[in-house]
């Protein structure tokens, strides 16, 4: 009789390893399209906080002698011819806040202002919202 002296893997063996072996490697891309999604997901937060933060810096640059320069802009076109849209369908808010209770937010110094910038984000509505005190200078 032949006696076997060697060791090898059998083939049920080998199947198992390579199915084992499978679903770890679909596991760590699943994660790593996960991780994929995250960061697209944040570059358009970063994307859209940069958008509003120029807005703000802008109304700041205007109140120099008055708020009614800074509420008399169209800051949703300002944006849009000075490089704020970035992001799919992406729409800039500006609201003025009435702090002091008069019906009239215009005429408060400070003036709170309220910068919203919503976009389509991997079909998903988003939203951003970045607020503010300015005052004249």
């Amino acid at each position: 009789m032949y006696k076997q002296t060697e060791k090898a893997f059998t083939f049920i063996e080998l199947m198992i390893s390579l199915t084992i072996l499978a679903i770890v490697i679909l596991g760590i891309l699943s994660g790593y399209v996960g991780c994929l999604k995250i960061n697209e997901m944040s570059k358009s937060t970063t994307i859209a906080t940069l958008d509003a933060r120029r807005i703000i810096s802008q109304m700041r640059s205007l109140a120099v002698d008055s708020l009614a320069d800074v509420t008399a802009e169209d800051w949703t076109t300002w944006g849009a011819n000075n490089g704020c849209a970035n992001l799919d369908s992406e729409q800039v808010v500006v609201t003025y806040i009435d702090r002091d209770g008069s019906g009239d937010a215009l005429d408060d110094d400070p003036l709170e202002v309220t910068v919203t910038i919503n976009w389509v984000d991997n079909q998903r509505a988003r939203s951003l919202i970045l607020g503010t005190l300015i005052t004249v200078r």
